[in-house]
């Protein structure tokens, strides 16, 4: 790797991790982590869909990015592969929006 590289590199590690303080900082309860998630989303061409609502295949759309919330508390965000047909399987990961909340006791 160049020295030019690495530069690169290193700058992308600390805007990364400027990035991850701030949504620490904006995520002290589990509420505040849903919203900066929802914002992180939302500025990256996710569509909010509400869970409420039936989904049609013909709401939902390949290459499509979507997401809800539920109680404040959980967000549920997916992606639609352009190949994707109805019927095909799908992967699915998940995480704990309590877990960005470092309290001190």
């Amino acid at each position: 790797m160049s020295k030019e590289e690495e530069d690169v590199l290193s700058i992308k590690k600390r805007l990364y991790a400027k990035e991850m303080v701030q949504f620490l900082n904006d995520s002290w309860t589990p509420y505040h982590a849903v919203l900066s998630s929802a914002k992180i989303l939302l500025a990256n061409g996710f569509q909010e869909i509400s869970e409420k609502d039936r989904f049609m295949d013909s709401e939902l759309k390949p290459t499509g990015k979507y997401f809800y919330t539920r109680g404040l508390s959980s967000i549920v965000a997916f992606a639609i592969g352009g190949e994707y047909e109805p019927g095909n399987g799908f992967v699915m990961i998940g995480a704990h929006t309590d877990s960005p909340c470092p309290k001190l006791k």
